[in-house]
């Protein structure tokens, strides 16, 4: 068995995984396997596959190609079920590692190996000219902090961070989804391992790059939501068990009834913390989701 399992999930992204190949061949610790589920790309990743994996790379990679695009959450859960490492590392195809960034996770990881309270490690992430996202990791150089992944504001901790989690724990959180949507907010599994008592230590060394998007509210980021009603509403739910002010419980609440509007599926309200706190506000949300549709169809074809 190989200490890691980087995993990929990817679609049509033939023309930028390479770098993110180059940067797993370009590693100093190859104490890893590259498992790549393909979501039936319509593009020439296969092709690009069937070259790598006949490479000497150093690393052993595997390549599994769906037939029926299902999205990058069932793509993880099929993962876990197949990975061969101890430690899972999702890595995203249009994202690449420092060439260091295995060695440190080793370094990290052969400390909280054998605890059962500790769910896995995380460095930091940061942007392709190195700046850190979402803030400074309030972290000593080379330090670590040792806390859930619901404790992280508490502790100054809102930069971008890229978790190494034990695929063992893992295997016991998969990802919730919906039937016809393809997309569930990674929150919901994290903060459910949080909840059960898991900690991670956070330490404060960049090993993953990335660039996000300036405005997270572009057309793109509406169509995902729209698409993944159901689950945007999981998200809320366990931020309502996170959230401690009532004020916040009730704005969740109130998207929860919004999405499940918009979907025309009431049936997991009743999965809800608080059944009967929704069904005294959906009034409420139900008038929100009618401004909150027509206000997206204005944004999505103006």
């Amino acid at each position: 068995m190989c200490k890691i399992t980087v995993f990929t999930a990817t679609y049509n992204r033939g023309y930028i995984i390479q770098n993110l190949y180059d940067s797993l061949k370009a590693q100093t610790d190859k104490d890893f396997e590259w498992l790549v589920i393909d979501d039936s790309s319509q593009d020439n990743t296969e092709a690009l596959f069937q070259i790598w994996c006949n490479e000497d790379s150093g690393f052993p990679i595997r390549y599994i190609k769906l037939e029926k695009n299902g999205g990058k959450q069932r793509a993880i859960n099929q993962a876990v079920r197949l990975a061969k490492g101890e430690f899972f590392f999702i890595v995203d195809s249009d994202d690449k590692l420092l060439s260091d960034a295995i060695y440190y996770i080793k370094k990290w990881i052969k400390d909280i190996v054998e605890n059962q309270y500790i769910a896995g490690v995380s460095g930091v992430k940061a942007t392709f000219h190195q700046e850190y996202i979402n803030g400074i990791p309030f972290i000593e150089p080379d330090g670590y902090i040792d806390i859930t992944n619901i404790e992280r504001r508490k502790y100054n901790l809102t930069a971008d961070m890229a978790e190494v989690y034990k695929t063992a724990v893992l295997k016991k959180y998969s990802f919730p989804v919906w039937e016809d949507e393809t997309f569930t907010p990674e929150c919901v599994v994290w903060d459910a391992i949080a909840l059960d008592g898991y900690k991670l230590r956070f330490f404060n060394r960049i090993i993953y790059l990335c660039e996000y998007l300036d405005d997270g509210l572009t057309k793109g980021g509406y169509r995902l939501y729209m698409n993944n009603l159901m689950g945007c509403a999981m998200a809320n739910n366990i931020k309502l068990k996170v959230n401690n002010s009532w004020k916040q419980k009730i704005l969740l609440m109130l998207e929860i009834i919004v999405c499940c509007s918009l979907k025309r599926d009431f049936s997991y309200l009743k999965q809800t913390q608080y059944p009967f706190a929704i069904f005294l506000l959906f009034p409420f949300g139900f008038i929100l989701s009618q401004w909150r549709k027509m206000r997206i169809k204005d944004i999505l074809y103006k």
